[in-house]
């Protein structure tokens, strides 16, 4: 499960629960922020492996609609080498085909999807 206020500072706002009455862990939320010309939202379901995100441009234009399932860990991570960079990293089983998908969100924004070889 990530940490509540590492995806609050990565997105830089509240999310919206898809239960107001409970709280985190106890109910999904949805993170959302315009980053680099792009609207980026992210389900998360704590208790269940899936985890959905969908990227626009402002626009409006649907770039991206993942519905991941089989999720081991969802977590922030924050490079501060030549480039900072801020990460939302998402982690699958090491027997799944779907390794680590990495959505950049600063200083701009990007996709990168690993994938397992099984043979």
């Amino acid at each position: 499960m990530p940490s509540y206020e590492d995806l609050v500072s990565l997105f830089e706002g509240e999310p919206i629960h898809s239960d107001a009455d409970e709280p985190w862990p106890y109910t999904s939320a949805t993170f959302r922020t315009t980053r680099a010309g792009y609207d980026i939202e992210v389900d998360v379901e704590p208790g269940y492996p899936v985890v959905r995100l969908r990227l626009r441009a402002t626009s409006g234009s649907k770039l991206l609609d993942l519905d991941l399932q089989g999720v081991l860990s969802v977590g922030v991570e924050r490079l501060h080498d030549h480039s900072p960079r801020e990460l939302l990293r998402i982690d699958f089983p090491d027997d799944s085909p779907a390794s680590t998908l990495w959505l950049r969100m600063k200083p701009d924004v990007a996709i990168v999807w690993s994938y397992n070889s099984m043979g």
